[in-house]
């Protein structure tokens, strides 16, 4: 009984550290949508700070240590997080599942990078009075130094030992829950930030700040990992980065157990992994022989919940509005422009291999294009099947272990081997693929995780497929291949040329072959593609059985070249961090997972050793830098030519160049570089570097290759701007009157070829009996590079209902988005009262008066029917006015939205508005799957608004109905106002003729 209860309470203390960091992940998921996967990179951040500010400040004052302590928690960690926020998180607000998945992995490879190279460089290179993390063992507590060993006897038969950092962890833990569970329950902060995730758009509607909301919950979550960090680390004994990710992993298992959205649940379940980890290890003697069988107990509840608990019912894989086509910036030129790059690209590979790269560099290459091999299996499943994978690693693990088996224990050669790992790691992907089957997005990312997780601690563990106790592993000869022998690193190099090549050209293909298509489909919608005679099952399961038989075709080739391979050739955190660099340069196209390869096999020698220019000759240096000098230049003045800004990344070009000119020319060598003294600096260096360019580039899956072409096609555009205003005479000398700030997309967008010749302002500037409350003025709006609205002019007066028809796709919907601020109008204004409100976000307006009731409802289906109330009505009477004139309201107060009838979601949209009626109502599609009798209570509303002074606009497909109660009509078509004038003079014909695209301007 003794050692049972032991093993509960240390089990207990463990786990209500998983549990700190498990109450972040949740919160922040449920608050902004985004599972931050970085947290054990920021506790692991937070523990490192806290044991520097100790030791500089003092550990043996207790004073000192909760000084410390207050400004790691309090200070650091809010601070790191609103800067995440504002950099990283709040610009993926929108981001589909992939790209916030991989922003985070983003973070995760480079806060603790960053974290380590200032360690590194303070205490190995320069004397900051900083202590080196390398052999901490003992890390120091906040209360207690040295840690103090309380002993009980509870039952009088038995020692219970707990030590003062583990009470530490208990008091903490019970503070936080209750503290977290009053937060976003009983405060109208976590009402606020729970609508924000559950209809982020419409919780802008009702006045919620979702900057706001997103920075409190990013920087209680920050808190919470740091917390986690600091109070933790006593008692892990640790203070190495990868142990700390693993906590994290291990917490997302906890998060899982509460179905990613209830705290308390994600708190029982981080003390309920501790404790039954803790007697697993003790008592599972079934397991006792299987090694690493205990480490991953976490692993197996986050699969099985994931299975059971956290299955995604409203998106499976994808859906077209989460996972839109890549936009063609190269669109307006030829192919063989297109192609150019590409084959310049291969072309420079191919010198390199047979001319320029001596032995050294040969390694490198040939390791870069294995690299290449591995990634681009993200290149198929993530940049094609739309679904994101962390246990690439696994499969290259798996491949190349099957592979040095079958050489060692066979002797058979190299080929039957190669095919037999390829083929093993075929079918660990089929296995990891099985979870697709049912899960997407987010899920499904954790779920390979931890089949990851699984497949490292356990399967390959087996000191039968390991090659006994060590880490001895198997070695791989170079292949011999007929005449053939690729022991020399050309060889082999060539060899990997022909491969990779063949791959991309196969990928490249595949994208755009049938098989690709389907695969898109699937992607984008699971229920379309098996309508449309497509098995989503076994596409799901080709697409990662393909991208497991090429990343470990990509690992067998890299343990050949390195000659041996062991279960830690290829860790899931190093999978991770190749994601990473896949992300930052373009998960869509093989030949940037082939210049990523590159870039990771040449950065790590890159930064330890520098770079020296002996090799090349004065004239040789001047020739290049003159070149690229020129080059740089004459794309600046272009730029500035035309309206766009000069970019700060040119002119430090033209310095670096011009220096390296004049260094070379007069012998200063200055420019020399011995690179980084220790390996760690160069390593860290690295995984920063990417880490950061990752979490920057998550939201295009192209990378830095589609923000570079959407530039170009930003100075393209430009220049035809400028030559069309020439051929029409009218350039006056001036610069294109371009927007510096304006995104590529949208200075595309408005290029005149794109826009009908109808798109001048049209309307008859219709104005009522009453002056307009709402005016549009020459909008214009597009989605990327498609304009959707070209200058409407509309206005809608106060106290009338202005009714605006047409038919589906005319830019109803568009109209309603961009005066409700939903969605920002390229060009034109838009005035409440007069005030032009065109830069107030979708919040602002709503709390100004401006209030759209969308097409899907305006209600919170994850929120109860008080709690919607609550949301628009602080007030306790008016929530009790609103449901004495409407009782149903009042009986299902405790129900969730979501399980109401459409037109009591209806109801409970605008009952909110009688209590306090807006300036002006927009209503999107008010009838829209209801039945008639409902629809004239709502229509009754709508006239009960008017008569209390409100303007409306209802936007209806339903038109004989609304124009029972409309004083004016508009009528809409392909984004153009057609005709607005009073009801009255609306007859049949002008009906039709709006309803079949037709003018109806006469």
């Amino acid at each position: 009984m003794g050692e049972f209860i032991n093993l509960l309470v240390s089990g207990a203390i463990t786990g209500a550290i998983y549990s700190l960091i498990a109450a972040g992940l949740t919160l922040s998921y449920t608050s902004t949508g985004i599972f931050n996967l970085a947290y054990g990179g920021i506790a692991y951040t937070s523990a490192v700070l806290y044991f520097q500010l100790i030791n500089a400040l003092g550990i043996e004052s207790l004073g000192m240590r909760l000084l410390s302590f207050f400004l790691v928690v309090v200070v650091f960690c809010p601070l790191l997080g609103q800067l995440l926020n504002v950099a990283v998180f709040r610009p993926l607000a929108r981001a589909n599942d992939a790209a916030k998945v991989m922003a985070t992995i983003g973070i995760l490879v480079a806060l603790p990078a960053l974290t380590d190279l200032i360690v590194d460089l303070g205490t190995k290179t320069w004397n900051w009075g900083l202590r080196s993390t390398d052999y901490v063992f003992l890390t120091p507590g906040v209360w207690k130094v040295p840690s103090e060993t309380y002993t009980y006897r509870p039952l009088g038969s038995f020692d219970l030992r707990i030590t003062s950092n583990q009470y530490a962890v208990l008091v903490v833990a019970v503070v936080v829950a209750v503290a977290l569970w009053a937060l976003m329950r009983h405060t109208r902060l976590g009402l606020q930030m729970r609508a924000a995730v559950d209809r982020p758009d419409l919780a802008g509607l009702r006045g919620v700040s979702e900057s706001f909301t997103s920075s409190a919950a990013w920087i209680i979550g920050t808190m919470l990992a740091g917390l986690a960090g600091v109070v933790g680390a006593p008692v892990f004994n640790s203070l190495d980065s990868n142990q700390y990710n693993v906590f994290m992993f291990i917490a997302t298992a906890a998060a899982v157990v509460g179905g990613l959205r209830s705290i308390p649940l994600a708190f029982a379940g981080g003390v309920a992994l501790g404790v039954v980890t803790s007697w697993v290890g003790k008592y599972a003697t079934f397991a006792q022989d299987i090694r690493g069988f205990k480490n991953s107990v976490p692993f197996v509840v986050l699969l099985v919940g994931l299975l059971f608990m956290a299955r995604e019912r409203t998106r499976r894989s994808g859906v077209v509005a989460d996972a839109p086509p890549a936009t063609d910036y190269t669109s307006d030129l030829p192919a063989w422009r297109v192609r150019l790059p590409w084959v310049l690209g291969a072309a420079f590979i191919v010198l390199q291999v047979f001319v320029f790269a001596d032995q050294f560099w040969l390694g490198l290459w040939v390791t870069g294009l294995a690299f290449g091999l591995v990634f681009m299996s993200w290149v198929l499943l993530t940049g094609l099947g739309g679904m994101v994978s962390l246990a690439q690693a696994a499969f290259v693990t798996m491949a190349a272990m099957t592979a040095g088996l079958i050489l060692d224990k066979t002797g058979l050669p190299f080929i039957p081997a190669l095919v037999v790992g390829v083929i093993i790691a075929g079918v660990l992907g089929v296995i990891v693929a099985l979870p697709a089957l049912r899960l997407g997005g987010l899920p499904l990312a954790l779920a390979t995780l931890a089949m990851a997780f699984m497949s490292e601690r356990v399967l390959f563990e087996w000191s039968w497929f390991k090659n006994g106790q060590g880490t001895k592993g198997w070695d791989i000869p170079r292949p011999e291949l007929g005449p053939f022998d690729f022991e020399d690193e050309k060889s082999l190099a060539v060899l990997l040329v022909i491969l990779v090549l063949a791959a991309a050209w196969l990928v490249r293909n595949l994208q755009r072959s049938v098989t690709g298509r389907a695969i898109i489909a699937v992607r984008n919608s699971e229920p379309a593609a098996a309508t449309s005679g497509h098995s989503v099952v076994r596409t799901k399961l080709a697409v990662f059985a393909l991208s497991a038989l090429l990343a470990g075709f990509g690992g067998v080739f890299f343990a050949t070249f390195i000659g041996n391979v062991t279960p830690f050739t290829a860790t899931t955190q190093a999978g991770l961090f190749w994601l990473a660099v896949v992300i930052l340069v373009g998960i869509r196209r093989p030949g940037a997972a082939v210049m990523a390869g590159i870039m990771v096999a040449a950065s790590g020698h890159t930064f330890g050793t520098g770079w020296h220019w002996e090799w090349m000759e004065s004239w040789h240096v001047v020739l290049v830098a003159s070149v690229f000098g020129a080059a740089a230049v004459a794309t600046a003045i272009r730029d500035r030519q035309v309206g766009l800004p000069f970019s700060p990344p040119i002119l430090g070009v033209l310095a670096v160049l011009a220096f390296i000119c004049l260094a070379r020319v007069y012998s200063w060598y200055p420019i020399d570089w011995d690179g980084f003294d220790q390996y760690d600096e160069a390593r860290n260096i690295t995984a920063f570097m990417f880490g950061l360019g990752a979490m920057q580039l998550a939201r295009e899956p192209d990378g830095i290759l589609a923000f570079t072409a959407a530039q170009n096609r930003a100075r393209r555009d430009a220049w035809r701007r400028r030559i069309a205003a020439w051929s029409a005479g009218g350039f006056d000398g001036k610069r294109a009157p371009v927007a510096a700030t304006a995104p590529a997309a949208v200075m595309v967008a408005s290029e005149p070829s794109e826009i009908p010749e109808s798109a001048e302002p049209s309307g008859d500037q219709y104005v009522g009996d009453h002056p307009p409350a709402l005016e549009l003025v020459d909008v214009r709006a597009s989605y990327g590079l498609v304009e959707a609205l070209h200058g409407i002019n509309l206005s809608v007066p106060r106290g009338e209902i202005t009714a605006l028809l047409g038919p589906n796709g005319a830019g109803k919907s568009t109209t309603c988005a961009v005066a409700s601020g939903l969605l920002a109008a390229t060009h034109g204004a838009i005035r409440l009262d007069g005030e032009d409100i065109t830069g107030l976000r979708s919040h602002r307006r709503a709390r100004r008066g401006v209030v759209l009731a969308p097409e899907a409802r305006g209600i919170f289906s994850g929120l109860t029917v008080r709690e919607n109330l609550q949301l628009w009505l602080p007030d306790p009477a008016d929530r009790e006015l609103c449901c004495d004139r409407f009782p149903i309201l009042g009986e299902r107060q405790n129900q969730l939205a979501g399980n109401l009838s459409g037109g009591e979601q209806q109801i409970l949209t605008l009952a909110p508005l009688l209590a306090h009626p807006p300036e002006v109502l927009i209503a999107d599609e008010p009838s829209l799957g209801l039945a008639p009798l409902i629809v004239n209570q709502i229509l009754e509303l709508f006239v009960e608004f008017k008569e209390r002074g409100v303007a409306l606009l209802l936007v209806e497909e339903k038109a004989r109905d609304v124009l029972e109660i409309a004083d004016s009509v508009a009528f809409i078509s392909l984004g153009h106002i057609t005709w607005h004038g009073p009801r009255s003079e609306v007859d049949h014909d002008q009906l039709d003729a709006a309803y079949l695209g037709e003018s109806t301007s006469s």
